[in-house]
């Protein structure tokens, strides 16, 4: 995995706000959190360290990011963590999330065995959660907002109306949110506005149109 990946580029804050996640949800996936009635839940999304400051990296990013495609999936939260845990003691993979052969059906995460036991065809996954093979079509459609390198998550496209779409890719301005269609930084355009900037001259500035500055600026209030 490209180093850059594992550099840490974004703050908890950051983070849940790109992912547009509340910030407790992120910090309880990244951070963990102990139950009222005193059980230990581990954390399943990677950052550097907890705390204040520069923490979490573009593969926490983008495993927060399928987390929160999953749970909206309908799989609890309580399927992931042990699913993760079997993946990382028993296959061998960490960042198992962020990886390309990460499914879903909708119930269960899924594992497409293939690349472990040649004995698997095409057609069989496994559950991970219990070790139960499920039998059908290959869940094949990943998050249509992701695209892979090397194996993992290299590019997050959160989708937004009007043109506002932003990329966020660590090999792109850093890793901060961009607009895919013009390049241009999401915190470039919202800190003109927030300057006292009208929408209508930061957006013949940077060439787009003025209702996808608007929707930008809507989305951040």
């Amino acid at each position: 995995m490209d180093e850059l990946n594992l550099t840490p580029l974004y703050t908890q804050s950051e983070a849940a706000g790109i992912l547009s996640l509340p910030q407790s949800t992120f910090n309880h996936w990244a951070s963990g959190y102990t139950t009222t009635s005193g059980n230990a839940k581990p954390p399943f999304v990677t950052i550097e360290r907890p705390g204040r400051g520069y923490t979490v990296p573009f593969i926490g990013l983008a495993e927060a990011w399928i987390v929160r495609a999953f749970t909206r999936a309908g799989v609890p939260v309580s399927r992931i963590r042990p699913a993760l845990e079997q993946l990382r003691t028993q296959i061998g993979i960490e960042h198992a999330l962020a990886s390309d052969k990460l499914n879903t059906d909708g119930a269960e995460i899924l594992w497409d065995l293939r690349q472990t036991d040649a004995a698997f065809d095409d057609n069989r996954l496994v559950v991970v959660r219990n070790g139960q093979a499920a039998f059908g079509e290959i869940v094949r459609a990943h998050l249509k907002q992701v695209n892979y390198r090397d194996g993992f998550i290299g590019q997050v496209r959160i989708p937004r109306a009007h043109g506002a779409e932003y990329t966020v890719d660590p090999q792109i301005n850093f890793g901060q949110p961009t607009l895919s269609a013009y390049g241009v930084r999401v915190v470039d355009v919202l800190g003109r506005i927030a300057a006292g900037e009208t929408i209508q001259d930061v957006a013949a500035d940077y060439d787009m149109p003025a209702s996808t500055v608007e929707n930008l600026a809507l989305a951040a209030a």
